[in-house]
């Protein structure tokens, strides 16, 4: 992904996701009873292709990065506006929300960059404890569908996905020292990897049951790291297959997958950049055709074509939308901070409906995902001037379904 407010040289995970859906999820954590068998046919029970928007929570450089149920609002509804501002809500926006974080209050990444430390059981469990604040995050989007629900006389369940956190194969010791049963060593051991994020996983489980969102539903996890390839050096693994993580990825959607959450096994998605939707293209497919139990669920490729700096022609992001269409994933549309006094920008947003548009004339049947930069969507909801790109993203949202 490319998140410039928070480091402006990487590519992004960013906005409009369009891609296929299968397995379901939500809140009684545990393995499925069933077995392989069982497993396959829950995993192609294929839920609603949602409308997801990702949140980032993490920190960056003005510290702590939180979400109030104010915020949050304005991703679940659509508002009519009076004199440019919103007044009152009128219809469901997003349905699924996807939580990310990105960098920690020690400033270690949740990606792999050689520019950065990675992410131990400190910056884990710091990304877990900030999920669950009172007030804030989850029980934040918990309080805006309550709300909602009775300003718009309807229920309204939200959708929610949260970040698996990469296991970074640079990481000697996750523990940092501290030895006991966690001290994994992802560098040599991809069972170590595993472990860790099984751990994650079930523990993040636990505590969601214990919170009991009564307006949210566990809908699944996400694999962070936007590459199939890891760090791992040629020299000291000569192998191909030590440096490719579409093994461990197949191997977290069966965990994932086994996991059940009010009688159903949760999903996982995944949002790997542009080359996956040209010259890796094959490296997508192998995960959307690969058997149920082990297949991605929701997979959608960013083509990074908002972002100016890639100087990529429209005529490039239309190829990667008929690429994506043509092995059943979907496309992830980016905007950001800077559509708010460029022009250009704006116009790039709106490139980005119609490509889709053209390519998937019906959409109800394909998730769509929205990258917003830090809070593009809160303040194109709330600033009078972005009010006719607002009522576009609004129409294209809702016209989806």
């Amino acid at each position: 992904m490319y998140d410039p407010p928070m480091n402006g040289m990487r590519l992004v995970l960013s906005s409009i996701a369009i891609g296929i859906g299968l397995a379901a999820g939500c809140a009684h954590a545990g393995q499925d009873p069933s077995g392989d068998a069982g497993l396959t046919q829950a995993a192609s029970a294929v839920p609603k292709a949602p409308n997801m928007v990702l949140v980032y929570y993490g920190f960056d450089s003005a510290g702590a990065r939180d979400w109030t149920s104010e915020q949050l609002q304005y991703y679940l509804a659509s508002y009519q506006r009076e004199e440019g501002k919103p007044v009152r809500p009128e219809a469901p926006l997003f349905d699924t929300v996807l939580w990310m974080y990105r960098r920690s209050s020690r400033k270690h990444m949740f990606e792999s960059s050689p520019n950065y430390l990675p992410t131990t059981e400190t910056d884990w469990r710091e990304c877990m404890d900030r999920l669950f604040l009172p007030g804030l995050q989850l029980d934040a989007l918990n309080t805006a569908a309550a709300r909602l629900s009775k300003e718009l006389n309807k229920p309204m369940t939200v959708d929610v996905i949260l970040t698996l956190p990469h296991p970074d194969v640079r990481v000697t010791d996750w523990s940092e020292g501290r030895g006991g049963s966690h001290a994994w060593n992802f560098h040599s051991s991809d069972e170590a990897r595993l472990d860790a994020l099984r751990w994650y996983a079930e523990t993040i489980i636990q505590r969601w049951n214990e919170a009991r969102f009564e307006h949210l539903r566990l809908l699944g996890f996400y694999w962070f790291h936007e590459s199939h390839t890891n760090a791992r050096s040629r020299e000291e693994f000569p192998d191909d297959s030590s440096r490719n993580d579409v093994p461990l990825m197949q191997a977290t959607a069966r965990m994932v997958h086994g996991l059940v959450v009010q009688g159903r096994p949760l999903t996982l998605s995944w949002i790997p950049y542009h080359p996956y939707g040209l010259n890796r293209l094959d490296v997508s497919r192998s995960l959307i055709a690969a058997p149920p139990k082990e297949r991605v669920d929701y997979l959608m490729i960013q083509p990074n074509y908002f972002f100016a700096r890639w100087k990529k022609p429209k005529s490039e992001l239309e190829t990667v939308c008929r690429n994506a269409a043509s092995i059943g994933a979907g496309i992830e549309v980016e905007f950001d901070e800077t559509l708010y006094d460029d022009p250009a920008q704006r116009q790039r947003l709106l490139d980005y409906l119609e490509a889709i548009a053209a390519v998937y004339p019906d959409r109800s049947g394909v998730p769509t995902g929205y990258y917003q930069g830090i809070r593009a969507w809160y303040e194109m909801a709330t600033r009078p001037e972005l009010e006719p790109w607002y009522d576009k993203v609004c129409e294209f949202v809702q016209g989806g379904r």
